[in-house]
């Protein structure tokens, strides 16, 4: 993933040295895609940016066939390999372990009293 999005960055630097500057943006933008999609919508994306790659190498200027050629190869990155990049998200954060006295805070913010063996809700019957 992070090659593809690298890929992306030089082209947006050579698309904005040749003075396609609409192009340069829309590389530039790609690379949060890269980063925030994932399965078929990154292959979309990947064909996508095939498609652009060529068509910006139209311009003729040195740096522009450069920049194509960089965002044709990102983009068959993604096509060939889009499934199985990582995707940045909440899927690859660690919960937390359970911290005792933060459990206690919580309890007693809700009204509940941490020191009673008790399940919460439960009633004493005064028999």
């Amino acid at each position: 993933m992070w090659i593809a999005a690298l890929l992306l960055v030089g082209a947006a630097g050579a698309f904005w040295g040749a003075g396609s500057v609409p192009v340069a943006l829309l590389c530039l933008a790609a690379v949060a895609a890269v980063v925030a999609l994932s399965g078929v919508t990154r292959r979309v994306l990947g064909a996508v940016l095939v498609v652009v790659g060529v068509a910006g190498t139209f311009s003729g200027h040195w740096l522009a066939i450069a920049g194509g050629v960089l965002v044709v190869a990102s983009g068959v990155l993604q096509v060939a390999l889009g499934a199985r990049m990582p995707k940045i998200g909440v899927g690859g954060q660690k919960t937390r372990a359970s911290d005792p006295e933060t459990d206690m805070w919580r309890a007693l913010e809700r009204g509940d009293d941490p020191t009673d063996d008790r399940t919460p809700g439960e009633t004493t019957s005064n028999e």
